[in-house]
C-alpha cells in the first residue's frame, strides 16, 4: 500500500510506527531522525502502553520535537512536559514526508481513535479535504 491513497471523498493514509522506546534525553537525540513526523508519547499502566500526547513535528522533525516537549533546556510547553513527567515516559515515532494538511489529517485520527489525555481530541478538526480519513497503521516491535 501507498503512503496515500484517494478513493471517491475517502483518503487512506498508511503510518509506520517505530518500536517503543523509554525516554531519556541522550538516547532521543540518537535514535529521533530529523524528519518531520508525529511523536506518540506513552505512560505504562498495568503492562500496556498508554498513548498520553500526540505531538506534531512537522518544521523542526522529531528529533528537535521532542527535546521542544521534554528537554529542560529547551522545552517550549512546560505545562505540558509537567504532566508528562510525572511518570516513566515512552515513545514512538512515524515519519510524515508528504504535506502538513495530511499531517493534520493523521493528528486527527489518532486522537478521534485513541483519545490521549494531553490532547484537545473533542476540539480538533480535521483539514475537511475529505470525507472520510482512515489509516493502516503498522507497528514495528
Amino acid at each position: 500500500m501507498e503512503k496515500k491513497i484517494f478513493r471517491e471523498n475517502d483518503v487512506y493514509y498508511k503510518i509506520e510506527w517505530s518500536r517503543i522506546f523509554k525516554y531519556d534525553r541522550i538516547s532521543a537525540t540518537r535514535i529521533l531522525p530529523e524528519l518531520s513526523g508525529i511523536l506518540c508519547i506513552m505512560h505504562r499502566i498495568k503492562r500496556e502502553f498508554v498513548p498520553i500526547l500526540f505531538f506534531a513535528c512537522w518544521r523542526e522533525g522529531c528529533r528537535v520535537g521532542i527535546k521542544k516537549l521534554l528537554d529542560d533546556l529547551m522545552c517550549k510547553h512546560p505545562h505540558l512536559r509537567d504532566e508528562i513527567i510525572k511518570e516513566d515516559v515512552y515513545y514512538r515515532y512515524t515519519i510524515v514526508d508528504t504535506k502538513a494538511k495530511d499531517m493534520h489529517d493523521i493528528m486527527f485520527w489518532l486522537m478521534k481513535e485513541y483519545k490521549p489525555e494531553l490532547n484537545d481530541h473533542e476540539n480538533y478538526e480535521d483539514s475537511q479535504r475529505y470525507k472520510n480519513i482512515h489509516i493502516n497503521e503498522e507497528f514495528n516491535v
